[in-house]
């Protein structure tokens, strides 16, 4: 599939209503998770952080307050809409919000020291395609952080997770792609369980 139609296809599915209230309980449920994500991947001042997948901005406005340049990326126009809105004034000069998808990430080679994508990785239709652009725009020695809840055997998001078989898959794709000290675990975050997939692209 062409990379304009996957950004398509994927925008319709946050559009609408039920888009709306999703992007909203978003935007308000994921303090704790986004302090932790930046926690984990070291974000200060200086920093140009890439959010693959950034829906309503939670975890750019994160960035943004401990003193990073970030970027949002999200196929969804009412994703990007939100986020651009939700953005305090005091931030606003910090935070970008732009159209694509993590096959295609509109960045230069290079572009970022921090990439995260957090509960993204299970929309992307080809992680070898994503892993490749998300190795490509970070510097020599960018730090990657891949976020997912926990999928439970019977739970009702268990399509919107992954669980840690699949988890460790994608560290070993993440290995393939050429990033280094890849690591693969699994932290609690409130009553919710989360994996994550930890790496570096190589210093020069």
């Amino acid at each position: 599939m062409a990379g304009a139609e996957v950004s398509e296809r994927r925008g319709r599915e946050f559009e609408g209503v039920l888009g709306l209230v999703g992007g909203l309980a978003m935007a308000v449920g994921r303090g704790r998770s986004a302090g932790l994500v930046a926690d984990l991947a070291g974000v200060g001042p200086g920093d140009r952080v890439l959010d693959v997948g950034c829906g309503p901005g939670r975890f750019l406005r994160e960035a943004a307050g401990r003193g990073a340049d970030a970027v949002g990326v999200d196929p969804s126009a009412q994703m990007r809409r939100l986020a651009r809105r939700l953005t305090p004034a005091r931030l606003r000069d910090a935070v970008t919000v732009v159209d694509g998808t993590a096959e295609r990430l509109p960045l230069e080679d290079g572009a970022a020291t921090v990439a995260w994508a957090v509960a993204s990785v299970h929309h992307w239709t080809d992680r070898e395609a994503g892993l490749a652009e998300l190795h490509r725009v970070l510097e020599p020695g960018g730090r990657l952080l891949l976020a997912e809840r926990l999928a439970r055997p019977r739970g009702w998001f268990r399509h919107h997770a992954l669980t840690w078989e699949q988890a460790e898959r994608l560290a070993a794709e993440a290995e393939r792609a050429g990033f280094a000290e890849v690591a693969a675990s699994r932290r609690a975050l409130g009553r919710s369980r989360i994996v994550l997939v930890s790496a570096r692209r190589p210093a020069a």
